[in-house]
This record gives C-alpha cells, sequence and structure tokens, in this order.
C-alpha cells in the first residue's frame, strides 16, 4: 500500500469570494442567510436554469466578502445540473464565476461520516477550508456529539461548531475565516495496483509538454518540488477514475495518453476498478476520522449511525404509512389548496381593483388613442394578469417553505414516489409539478433538480397540464355559463364537481402524456431515488419569509416580465391595424343598419 498526497497551495490572503459547499439538508442555506443578512441577490447561472444565490458578509475591517450558496451535493462527480455547477464553481470551471478565495464546508453534526465524504474532496481544491460543523444540538440530542478540537485535528484545518437557525458560532466562524489557510497535504491509502497506475501516469504527466491550465485548482502557478509531484498524482488519480473535467487537453497528450491506456489495462488485469478503489480508501479514512471525532461514551459508540430519536420514529410510522400516510398527504394538498383559494381570494380581488382604479385615474384625462389604449388595455391590464396572483403564489410558497423546514415535504416525496413512477415519473417531479398548481413556470423551473435527461424533459413536458391558478376564472366562467339553473344546493355542488374534474382532467392528461414520453423518448437509464429525511423540527419564521419572499421575486421578475411583455404584444396586435376615424364610423353605422333592417 502507498499514499496519494493531495497538493495544498498558497493562495491570495484577501478572502475576496466565500463559498458554501455541502450536503443537502445540512443548513448550508439557513448559515447562508446568517452570514449574509439581507444583502443578497438571486439569478441563474448563464446557460443553466439553476439558481445562482450570493450575498455580501463583512468579515474584519477589510472590504465586505462575496458569499456564494452552491447547490447542494454529495460529491465532486457531478450527476444532475446543479452538482455540475457547484463542482465547477468550486475547481474553477466557469468563466463567469471566479474561483473562489475560500471555502465554507458546511458539515452535519448528526451524520459526521456522510459529510465527511465531500470534505475529503473540498480539502484537495488547494482552496483554504474552514469547516462549519452544523447542527451541534441535534448531535447532542441523538448521543452523538463531536468534538471540535479533535475533528480539527485529523482534519487539519479549523472546525468551527454551529448552529445556523439560531445563530450561534457566527462570530466564531468569521474569525476562523480571517485565520484561515490552506490545507495540509492529506494521504490516502491506496491499493497497490491503483498506487503504481497512479504513478505511471503521474509521470507521463510530469514528463509532458503540455502548458494546459488544469483548472482543477484555484491558483494559477504550478508548484515547484513536492508538491508539483502531488498534483500530477492528483491528477492522475482523478483521470484514472473517469473525472476529465477541466483536464480534456491533458488526457489528449499522446504521453499521457499512453500511460492511461496501459494503467488501465494493468488494473483489469488487476480487477482493481479505479473509482470504486478511491471511494472505499476515502471511507478508511472517514471510519478513522469518525473513530477519533466522536467523542467517546455516546450512545452507540463513536462512529456509529445516528438512531432516529423516538418520536421521530412513531411520528414516520404514521406519516409514511402506506394508507393511513396516503390519506394524511391527501388531506395536507387539500387543505393546502383550499386555504390558497380561501386566503388569497380577497386580497387577488382587492388587487384588481386597486389596479384597476389606478388605471382609471392615469388614462381618464387622456384623449382617446393608442397611447390611452396602450396603458389602459396593454401595461395596467398587463401589470394586473401578474400582479393579481402573487397573493395565490406566494402563499404556496409559503406553505411549501413550512412543509419543508419541517421535515415533511420530504415525506410527501417518498409517498409520491410508487405513484409518480407507475405513471413514469421520477420521485423528485413531486415538487415541481406540486408547485406547477401555482404557475407552471416556477413548476418547469423546479425540475432542475431530477437527473436524467430523459425523466427532466417528461416533467417539463407534464407540468404545464397541472390546473394553475390562472385558468381558474376560465373555469368559473365557461362552469357559471354552461352549468346553471339546477338550483342553489345542486348548482353549488354540481359547478364544484366540475371545478374537480378539470382538475383531475389535467392530472389524466399529465399521465398519459408522461407514458407518451417514455415510449417516444424511450425509458433510458432509470436513476435510483435516494432521499434523505431530514429531522422533524419546528420551522423557522424568518428563514419561511425569506424563502416565500425569494420564490416570489423570482417569479416576478422572470415570469412577470415574460408575462407583461405578451401583453403588451397581445394589445398591439388587437389594436392594429386602425381604420381612420371617418371610415371606421362609417363602418360602424353600415354595420347597425344592417342589424337593425328587417329581414326580406
Amino acid at each position: 500500500m502507498s499514499s496519494l498526497v493531495a497538493p495544498a497551495l498558497p493562495v491570495a490572503s484577501a478572502v475576496r469570494s466565500i463559498a458554501l459547499a455541502g450536503n443537502p439538508n445540512s443548513g448550508k442555506t439557513t448559515l447562508f442567510n446568517a452570514l449574509t443578512g439581507l444583502r443578497q441577490k438571486v439569478a441563474n447561472y448563464p446557460g443553466v436554469t439553476v439558481e445562482k444565490k450570493s450575498g455580501r458578509c463583512q468579515i474584519g475591517d477589510g472590504p465586505a466578502s462575496e458569499v456564494i450558496d452552491l447547490p447542494g451535493t454529495y460529491s465532486l462527480i457531478p450527476h444532475s445540473p446543479d452538482e455540475e455547477v457547484a463542482m465547477q464553481v468550486l475547481r474553477g470551471l466557469r468563466s463567469d464565476t471566479p474561483p473562489p478565495t475560500l471555502i465554507v464546508a458546511v458539515v452535519d453534526a448528526s451524520n459526521l461520516a456522510r459529510s465527511l465524504y465531500l470534505v475529503s474532496q473540498l480539502l484537495e481544491l488547494n482552496t483554504p477550508v474552514v469547516v462549519a460543523l452544523n447542527m451541534t444540538d441535534i448531535a447532542e440530542r441523538r448521543g452523538v456529539p463531536v468534538d471540535a478540537t479533535a475533528l480539527a485535528a485529523q482534519l487539519g484545518v479549523a472546525v468551527v461548531p454551529v448552529v445556523g437557525n439560531r445563530r450561534r458560532g457566527i462570530a466564531e466562524l468569521k474569525q476562523a475565516i480571517l485565520q484561515s489557510a490552506p490545507p495540509p497535504a492529506r494521504s490516502w491509502e491506496l491499493p497497490a495496483p491503483l498506487s503504481a497506475a497512479v504513478d505511471e501516469v503521474a509521470a507521463a504527466i510530469a514528463t509532458t509538454a503540455t502548458t494546459t491550465t488544469t483548472a482543477t485548482t484555484s491558483t494559477t502557478a504550478t508548484p515547484p518540488g513536492a508538491r508539483a509531484h502531488a498534483l500530477d498524482a492528483w491528477r492522475a488519480l482523478r483521470l484514472l477514475a473517469g473525472d476529465r473535467h477541466g483536464q480534456d487537453a491533458l488526457a489528449g497528450e499522446a504521453a499521457v495518453a499512453a500511460a492511461l491506456a496501459h494503467a488501465r489495462t494493468a488494473l483489469a488485469s488487476a480487477g482493481c476498478d479505479p473509482l470504486q478503489a478511491e471511494i472505499e480508501a476515502r471511507y478508511r479514512w472517514i471510519d478513522g476520522v469518525v473513530q477519533v471525532a466522536v467523542r467517546a461514551g455516546a450512545s452507540g459508540g463513536p462512529g456509529s449511525a445516528p438512531a432516529p430519536t423516538a418520536l421521530t420514529e412513531r411520528v414516520d410510522a404514521v406519516l409514511v404509512h402506506r394508507v393511513w400516510g396516503l390519506l394524511i398527504f391527501a388531506a395536507v394538498m387539500a387543505s393546502l389548496f383550499v386555504s390558497i383559494f380561501i386566503i388569497a381570494k380577497p386580497v387577488m380581488d382587492a388587487l384588481s381593483d386597486a389596479i384597476g382604479w389606478m388605471g382609471e385615474r392615469c388614462t381618464a384625462p387622456m384623449a382617446d388613442g393608442a397611447l390611452k389604449s396602450l396603458l389602459a388595455d396593454g401595461v395596467f391590464k398587463g401589470v394586473g394578469g401578474v400582479v393579481v396572483f402573487v397573493p395565490q403564489i406566494a402563499l404556496l410558497f409559503l406553505f411549501l417553505a413550512v412543509l419543508e423546514d419541517s421535515g415533511y415535504l420530504a415525506r410527501a416525496a417518498f409517498l409520491m414516489d410508487r405513484l409518480l413512477a407507475k405513471a413514469g415519473l421520477h420521485g423528485k417531479s413531486f415538487i415541481p409539478l406540486l408547485s406547477s398548481f401555482a404557475c407552471a413556470i416556477p413548476g418547469v423551473m423546479a425540475a432542475r433538480t431530477i437527473e436524467r435527461p430523459h425523466e427532466r424533459l417528461a416533467t417539463i413536458l407534464v407540468a404545464p397540464f397541472m390546473s394553475c391558478s390562472a385558468r381558474l376564472p376560465v373555469y368559473a366562467l365557461l362552469i357559471g355559463a354552461f352549468f346553471s339553473g339546477y338550483g342553489t344546493v345542486n348548482d353549488a355542488l354540481l359547478k364544484g364537481g366540475i371545478m374537480l374534474a378539470c382538475y383531475l382532467l389535467g392530472i389524466a392528461a399529465a399521465v398519459v402524456t408522461s407514458l407518451a414520453c417514455r415510449w417516444l423518448l424511450g425509458r433510458g437509464e432509470a436513476s435510483p431515488f435516494i432521499l434523505e429525511m431530514p429531522s422533524y423540527k419546528v420551522p423557522q419564521l424568518g428563514e419561511v419569509v425569506r424563502q416565500m419572499w425569494s420564490n416570489t421575486s423570482a417569479f416576478l421578475t422572470k415570469a412577470g416580465t415574460t408575462i407583461f411583455c405578451l401583453s403588451i404584444l397581445l394589445w398591439a396586435l388587437a389594436y392594429y391595424p386602425r381604420l381612420p376615424a371617418e371610415q371606421a364610423e362609417r363602418v360602424r353605422t353600415a354595420a347597425l343598419a344592417a342589424a337593425v333592417e328587417p329581414a326580406p
């Protein structure tokens, strides 16, 4: 057995940009909100629909640092667009985002072993790393407290215990960021065949004359001596494992390509899978770290998996039950939609009246013409068409944030996985389809978290069939026009039943479309639905409101602007071409005369 040393390079002392990296449900976004407060902005990474959330944070006396909240990921080997973006930003592969000068690795203290796999990869990126040991209170309650000092000694970087949702440890985290330094060289024990293959490919990399800049580091200079050899060995392992991100030019060099082919042949004859061997080597190191870092005397012993609390077990026994769980889920969803329509209607009516009143006040003094029509029928009705549905969308995002922060939304996705799979969809399609009942646009955007392209495309094509809130006035108008006069009680029951049938018809059309997509596009490789069940907790009011505001404002700026522009375009198509005033008057007079003239 030999070792592979991951290099560490010096970087600029000024902390200009900080990347928050961590597993999903590790409390990364909560920590981001604690660091940045209201100094945040949300956009999209160019070329993809992945959300880019950044903010400003004052650390020390210098200029404010930019903090980037990266999408959650379990590894730097991506399997979805979100994970691809996180990997590219951390490795410095995106031209639109500079490499971070420091990485804050957010670690769930109650699931230490799972979180350390990503940390082991972050320590290899030649960038200073500070570990934020989050959810220490949950780890204490579960009987698996983590010794931050021992963990820091094992990792070789600062480890700061924090409780993000209570703002505990934030000052200490900022101080650790100021005092951060590049991580020390790490040593991974690899099997002898893989170690020999790494040495062979690293020697070819060292002797090649390529000048390709490998963007897997956050610096531009190649370190001399032992660190240069360590960097070559790290690159060699990545190439052997099939991870060529940012190293295509290097892999294309004749000497490197020949060494790779020979090394892979030797590994195949030895029955050694490079990627599997690397994963096993990391987990052997992780097991050793956990054995030391989890305090002796914790229930279950050091390194043991945290057992769920008795309360969580009792609640899950009901909420994820095959029968009772589905009934409770149906009741929750029915209550959610009924509450949205009942609570939002007065606000929607008030907004509609207010916009109509403003339109009348602004256009009343104006003479009839194109400008007045543009303002009245284009601008104000266009704005009203967007703003009037904001209460419903905001309430939906509010309820979704409450369900997500409490831990129930993951259980709902688990319950829906089997049903969605029969319809040809993925378990992760649940959230996009649920969002589409408010508006299909945020539902389509939410589909980006689905890994397989064919499953993602099927979800995007199905989402518009969900009856969004904009269709309710159309449903109500048509039902009122064609189904009336059956008595007060019967009329209400009939209209309610037809409204429900419209929703069910949309869902049925979505199922048919999904099955057609599976038949036309092919099943493809089905991705496993791996879902982490977060702990139950009381939702944090500040986080819920912030998430609701972020999603609602994103709808207004992205979907709202598109709808407004289309409203102006539709007004123009309806208004033009127009006849001159005198000719238009003659046409109207002739039409009226023809209408009142008695038939022969």
